[in-house]
């Protein structure tokens, strides 16, 4: 595997010290779209700078069965134009229509209503893009948005819990009245939402394939 270049990962650097913080003001916008993006994003930033393809898999490639393998795992068609680049360095074109035809059928097998429930409650929007001209699209796209709904109220769920432990933390060590009042409040309102978004996610989860 190809090493990304360590420029390439300068802005994902930056990124892993913003939300590593324990105490991020999470009413910033800039700050939560970062945050709740970067575990989706920081694969593809890693893989950007990595071969899709050796060169042994190259030279031994059935085109046909990488093109299912692609589309039944997601991948855009688009992925032909790494392998067109990566076989290159050893003198091998592939076979591009043998690839269309795999990836063609491949793409109805993940076009389903369960996977896109299940690509959705991972948060992988991106693969929505994948289906957009497949017969079964408007099923698929309709579980993946549900998916991704339930995703998102699991994230809140989880950062509720972060500022929850730190609330707790400020609670603990705090000496002043009026700061023990407002802590306890504050703590107080942040457990009346974990109660409606597990309410919220027992009901999402209803609406799964």
């Amino acid at each position: 595997m190809v090493r990304p270049k360590s420029t390439q990962l300068l802005p994902a650097l930056a990124v892993i010290e913003l939300c590593s913080h324990q105490h991020v003001n999470f009413e910033s916008e800039e700050a939560r779209l970062k945050c709740f993006f970067f575990p989706l994003v920081m694969p593809l930033l890693v893989l950007s700078g990595c071969a899709a393809m050796t060169e042994t898999q190259c030279q031994v490639a059935d085109w046909q069965r990488v093109g299912f393998a692609d589309a039944a795992n997601g991948l855009p068609e688009g992925r032909l134009a790494e392998y067109h680049r990566d076989c290159a360095k050893v003198g091998i074109e592939p076979d591009a229509q043998a690839y269309r035809k795999g990836w063609d059928a491949g793409i109805v097998r993940f076009c389903t209503p369960a996977n896109g429930w299940r690509e959705g409650t991972q948060g992988h929007f991106q693969v929505d893009a994948v289906c957009r001209s497949q017969p079964g699209y408007a099923r698929f796209s309709h579980y993946l948005q549900a998916g991704l709904e339930l995703h998102r109220t699991n994230e809140k769920l989880r950062a509720n819990n972060r500022e929850i432990r730190h609330l707790q933390g400020l609670l603990d060590a705090a000496s002043n009245d009026d700061d023990k009042k407002r802590l306890r409040l504050e703590l107080q309102t942040l457990d009346w939402e974990q109660a409606r978004l597990r309410s919220l996610v027992n009901q999402q989860r209803l609406l799964g394939p």
